[in-house]
């Protein structure tokens, strides 16, 4: 599949004998030049990028409602994952004929590391990282990380989380040792890039199940393993410098009982000191007595629209059990308002909700579990990994849509990245109650300032179909339409995907729609 020229990056380029011109005016001239740029561009291929590990490209696959992201290995599915998103320094350059110009900026990118399981990668011994620059075209480095020898985490490596700290970039996992037992610790890296990333060569193990009051070490049930896992970890809202912890463990009150649950513990961290942490206890909500779910998996924690307040603790159904078709997976406790995410008391927390019941029957997250939330500016995202899919596992994601104290999922139009600090940040780009049959979409530009721009379609090809707008937007709102029955006087739009580019001074939006006649 070809794709469109706008969107590539060149992975790298040599020149011989060539001058280099850097930003600061400073002129260099050397034999060899090679240029190792991020690797994002697009197509069903291999590449190389910053380091010697192979990078894969691959493009999320678009759905009405949502899109997925899968393994560039089709015998290779995906489980667990994290999202973060960050700022990371690139080049633009800048080819005259004996001079390359070569000029430094600073991006967003969004990371996605991930659990790759199945095929040749059954024994869950490695992490991919994949990451973007517009939530469509995907670069993967297909093991950037793997089990080593240090003792707790030999057997295999599970559930990614990420978190910043103190300038540093922690990935929290869970280990599973020579006995099957499981714990959480991290590495930690300078920075997440993209194939250059380098995490530190020390693994910490810092909590399990015997530092709780509630957790069970060697359950007779589970044959003496150790069920702890599935960290996710924030910063602390409350407490400056430290970070909050969310897992799932083998609870005291179904051990007593004899059967076999997961209920949702909390734990804190010091201040500036992500080695040390307390016990919090866990969720009465999340208990299987009140669940009904007798292997709770995959917790993570989200506030209302960002506003760090309504906070919701969503978590999933997991394994095959009797009754689950898929529709049911992901499900969710909603906090009081004003109280906090920390707090594990019963009467501040709702009874447990199913997501796709809570938005009447949606379908965007059928199949889901192992769910995600991630905020890039102020456009919101929702995922899971499709463990009930009839094909390999994806991870699917959809945009959050909020309403008042509500929300909802929709398709998952793209958000791009600026120029750091770019007064543009935060205009947004959005697609207004479209349905794949309408003859008329209409896209809706909500901008901090008044701006030039300009809006185009595409096709999956790349070619240039439309522009249905080219001028100056407004500060505020601007709404507008483009006919899809009018192809340039040449006929109506075929059926197919389309990609709509608003471009700006300092930035670029991109868009999405599915059309079928």
């Amino acid at each position: 599949m070809l794709f469109p020229s706008w969107l590539s990056h060149p992975a790298g380029k040599t020149l011989r004998s060539a001058r280099v011109t850097l930003a600061s005016g400073i002129r260099l001239r050397a034999a060899t030049v090679v240029l190792a740029g991020l690797a994002l561009a697009f197509g069903a291929a291999l590449v190389r990028g910053d380091s010697t590990d192979p990078i894969y490209r691959t493009l999320a696959e678009v759905h009405p409602g949502f899109s997925v992201f899968h393994d560039p290995d089709g015998n290779v599915s995906t489980k667990e994952f994290a999202w973060m998103h960050n700022v990371v320094t690139h080049y633009d350059t800048l080819f005259l004929p004996d001079t390359m110009i070569i000029t430094p900026r600073l991006r967003q990118m969004v990371h996605l590391i991930y659990q790759r399981t199945g095929g040749t990668h059954g024994g869950e011994t490695t992490f991919g990282h994949a990451w973007t620059a517009d939530m469509l075209h995907w670069a993967v480095d297909t093991l950037a990380f793997a089990v080593d020898t240090t003792w707790w985490n030999r057997r295999h490596v599970w559930a990614p989380s990420l978190v910043e700290r103190n300038g540093r970039t922690y990935l929290f996992y869970t280990g599973v040792d020579d006995q099957n037992d499981q714990r959480i610790g991290y590495v930690s890296t300078a920075v997440l890039d993209t194939s250059n990333t380098e995490w530190d060569s020390t693994r910490v193990m810092v909590w399990e199940a015997a530092k709780t009051s509630w957790a069970v070490p060697d359950p007779p049930v589970y044959s003496g393993q150790t069920q702890f896992r599935d960290a996710f970890v924030m910063n602390d809202p409350e407490h400056a410098g430290s970070l909050l912890m969310y897992f799932g463990a083998h609870d005291s009150i179904d051990a007593r009982l004899h059967r076999g649950a997961m209920a949702v513990g909390v734990a804190r961290s010091d201040p500036d000191d992500v080695n040390t942490w307390h016990d919090l206890g866990y969720f009465p909500k999340t208990l299987r007595s009140v669940t009904g779910i007798p292997q709770l998996e995959g917790p993570h924690v989200f506030s209302h629209n960002g506003t760090g307040n309504r906070w919701r603790l969503m978590f999933t159904n997991a394994g095959s059990p009797p009754g689950e078709n898929g529709g049911t997976t992901i499900r969710f406790i909603e906090l009081a308002p004003g109280e906090s995410p920390a707090d594990t008391s019963s009467e501040h927390w709702s009874a447990p909700i199913v997501l796709r019941e809570y938005m009447n029957g949606l379908p965007s997250s059928y199949g889901w579990s192992g769910s995600e939330h991630l905020r890039v500016g102020n456009v919101e995202y929702l995922g899971g990994f499709t463990a009930w899919s009839i094909n390999e596992m994806g991870i699917s994601y959809t945009r959050m849509v909020y309403n008042g104290n509500t929300f909802t999922i929709a398709a998952p139009s793209v958000t791009s990245v600026d120029e750091y600090r770019s007064p543009a940040r935060g205009l947004t780009l959005a697609v207004l109650g479209w349905a794949p049959g309408a003859t008329q979409a209409k896209f809706r530009i909500d901008s901090p300032l008044a701006l030039a721009a300009k809006l185009e379609v595409f096709d999956a090809q790349g070619r240039r179909i439309a522009t249905p707008f080219a001028g100056e937007v407004a500060a505020g709102r601007t709404d507008v339409a483009w006919d899809l029955r009018a192809r340039g006087g040449v006929g109506t739009v075929a059926s197919g995907v389309y990609f709509a580019r608003l471009r700006f001074a300092g930035g670029e939006r991109v868009a999405r729609l599915v059309v079928a006649k």
